[in-house]
């Protein structure tokens, strides 16, 4: 299979020599050993007037050398060092818009755009690296699920009835709890918890799930977070959550078959699935494993946050109030 190559300077004076010869495209051709269409597009793009007449090889030249500066400029990720360090960010899990957003916050800039890093990931093989390896991104469309178990909640509060500071996210102490299930829906799973302004997370392991184990894992963690960052907590009504009463905080409930409702918590364990997919054993993850996880992401910028940390963000409130920040 033949490819295309630019035309030298050299070329491009041989070319200019043939045409004032009056030679034809076609004898040209066979001389430079190029196709009759590629010798007519040189002469079309390269001349003032797109007339043989008026080509000219070193204004050729010149305009060719700059369309290529101006496409390298104008394509930053020509550049082998800011590919490093993209190619080093999409392996820790960071989405092109972070990486993007977290160039400009640290530089004042705008460096490279996420769709130009989308196109480059694509072309590089690096669709496995991208937000859930994924090859095209699509807007988010929410699924009705099947019905999770709900007996044994009885009466419960309704996310109604929280107060209205909870939805607009202006004070911190309010988290959203959910649980990652793993293979085959059985066996050991994974109690999240985030903290709805800063986006941090905690993650315990459960041998199953049991509303016993559950709350075991929601009292283990909420028992290490000081009071004026615990507030509230918002969860869907699995039967996990069977035992709310105990969890030592105000508890509200989703409505059925509503879990975008708890949509922040729910999007951290799509994060979290890029390390633990659906299907493993979650059985085999160590403590150490998913304390390694939880530190990741809540070093991990996010573009609701200013392209700050969730660590970032909730350190400095709890150093303002001179709490512990829950690890």
């Amino acid at each position: 299979m033949a490819f295309y190559t630019h035309f030298s300077q050299e070329e491009r004076c041989v070319l200019a020599a043939y045409l004032s010869e009056s030679m034809s495209l076609r004898a040209i051709a066979k001389k430079l050993q190029r196709s009759v269409s590629g010798i007519s597009m040189e002469i079309a793009r390269s001349s003032t007037d797109g007339t043989r007449e008026r080509y000219d090889p070193y204004a050729a030249h010149l305009g060719s050398r700059m369309k290529k500066w101006d496409a390298n400029r104008r394509n930053p990720l020509k550049d082998e060092a800011l590919q490093g360090y993209v190619r080093a960010q999409l392996k820790e899990g960071w989405s092109p818009e972070v990486i993007a957003g977290t160039l400009k916050k640290e530089k004042g800039e705008a460096v490279v755009s996420h769709e130009t890093i989308y196109q480059w990931a694509y072309k590089a093989d690096l669709v496995s690296e991208l937000p859930r390896g994924k090859p095209r991104r699509h807007r988010k469309r929410w699924r009705l699920k099947a019905a999770r178990g709900t007996q044994g909640l009885g009466m419960v509060p309704r996310i109604e009835e929280r107060p209205a500071a909870v939805a607009s996210r202006k004070r911190f102490g309010d988290w959203e709890g959910d649980s990652m299930l793993g293979k085959r829906e059985k066996g050991a799973i994974v109690s999240v918890q985030q903290e709805r302004k800063s986006r941090y997370v905690l993650f315990t392991k459960c041998r199953d799930k049991s509303a016993s184990q559950t709350k075991k894992a929601v009292l283990r963690r909420m028992q290490k977070v000081e009071q004026p960052i615990k507030r509230t907590l918002t969860l869907d009504r699995g039967t996990e959550n069977a035992e709310w009463t105990d969890f030592g905080l105000p508890v509200f409930f989703c409505d059925p078959y509503s879990s975008w409702q708890k949509g922040s918590v729910e999007n951290v364990i799509g994060l979290l699935r890029r390390y633990l997919p659906k299907g493993m054993d979650l059985a085999t993850v160590t403590p150490k494993q998913l304390q390694a996880l939880q530190n990741k992401l809540n070093h991990r910028p996010r573009k609701c946050l200013g392209f700050k940390t969730p660590h970032d963000v909730l350190s400095s409130h709890c150093h303002h109030l001179g709490v512990q920040l829950p690890a």
